[in-house]
């Protein structure tokens, strides 16, 4: 619990230091389309538990709470905030790499330190790859959005 509280604490003290607030109407859709996917999954691992989180069932509560509207928030608003000007596909591969190299450091190092545990077959693989859809379907449904 003490770590998803200073996960939530940081990421919202680099949103408050660091993004441009005028920009934020621009993403809030896509934001909250990854916090419900947030909660999906968060919901699903009780039926099919390929992670964990160590605590008491009122502690993984806050912490998904804390992960949705912290973690989540945050890392896609930077992430949108943040994309290249020009837009290629390389460009996009570049970044969406950049992107998942990130998360999946950050991973390794929650499961270092016992904050989350991989259960049944899911593997630092399978997160990596999931990253790789997430920042893609969040780059696509920006795009898709701003279309409109």
């Amino acid at each position: 619990m003490f770590t998803g509280t200073i996960t939530f604490i940081v990421s919202w003290l680099a949103f408050f230091s660091f993004s441009n607030k005028k920009k934020l109407p621009l993403f809030l859709s896509t934001i909250y389309l990854g916090i419900i996917y947030s909660f999906i999954t968060d919901l699903l691992i009780l039926i099919y538990p390929l992670w964990y989180y160590p605590g008491t069932k009122l502690e993984i509560f806050f912490i998904q709470i804390l992960n949705g509207f912290g973690i989540y928030f945050v890392v896609i608003y930077f992430f949108l905030h943040s994309l290249p000007k020009k837009q290629t596909n390389l460009s996009i591969i570049r970044y969406i790499f950049y992107w998942t190299a990130f998360s999946i450091v950050i991973e390794l190092i929650y499961l270092y330190i016992g904050f989350i545990e991989h259960r049944l077959w899911w593997n630092i693989g399978l997160s990596y790859l999931a990253d790789w859809i997430l920042f893609g379907m969040f780059y696509l449904h920006h795009r898709w959005v701003s279309n409109k």
